[in-house]
């Protein structure tokens, strides 16, 4: 079970509640100070080494913020070994990910209508993020990306902030022809950490 708090989400509320302060709520000023003002203590890392080994098999999302003005809300997300998501969007939000255990690849695709006019994903990059490192997107309407646990042994722990609260999305699904199906999905949360996290903003 998890602990009521951790020290990188409690690091990170508080760097957050200072960007904040001083105007910064793009994801530049942001993305360029967030991985030293974090601390991802030894604690932590049992803590969450331990959901890890409790739930070896499933992805899970957990609510570490939900900024009262809805300038951000902030996730843990626990992955399993080899797990990779559908390639999906951001709902417009900007956001940022940053890697506290494992490596984490992450596919880069821009929008492009076709000439049914349904948006389909055409492959950039991949940007390979090891512990420490992070990457960040400004959540125009044409981005999305897959991202996937690098390691098909060990689970991986990342830390994510996105420019409000992503309730749903879109996956693009691979269908016939080489073509992507859209399929709405809702953001699904597994827990919350830290003091009163989950309450309405």
């Amino acid at each position: 079970m998890l602990p009521p708090d951790l020290d990188v989400t409690r690091s990170c509320r508080a760097y957050m509640a200072s960007m904040l302060a001083e105007g910064a709520q793009g994801p530049e000023r942001i993305h360029a100070g967030l991985s030293d003002a974090l601390w991802y203590s030894p604690k932590d890392r049992r803590a969450l080494r331990a959901l890890c080994d409790a739930r070896p098999r499933e992805f899970t999302r957990w609510l570490f913020e939900r900024e009262r003005d809805g300038h951000y809300s902030g996730l843990i997300m626990v992955w399993p070994a080899g797990y990779s998501t559908p390639v999906h969007d951001h709902a417009g939000l900007w956001g940022i990910e940053l890697v506290l255990q494992g490596a984490l690849g992450v596919e880069d695709y821009e929008l492009v209508a076709d000439t049914d006019g349904v948006l389909q994903p055409h492959f950039v990059g991949t940007t390979l993020l090891e512990e420490g490192e992070s990457c960040m997107f400004r959540g125009t309407a044409g981005h999305a990306h897959r991202c996937t646990n690098l390691s098909a042994r060990r689970p991986a722990v990342t830390l994510h902030l996105y420019g409000g609260l992503l309730e749903a999305y879109r996956n693009f699904e691979p269908a016939r022809g080489g073509r992507y199906a859209i399929e709405p999905t809702i953001a699904r949360i597994d827990g919350g950490l830290g003091p009163a996290r989950l309450r309405s903003a």
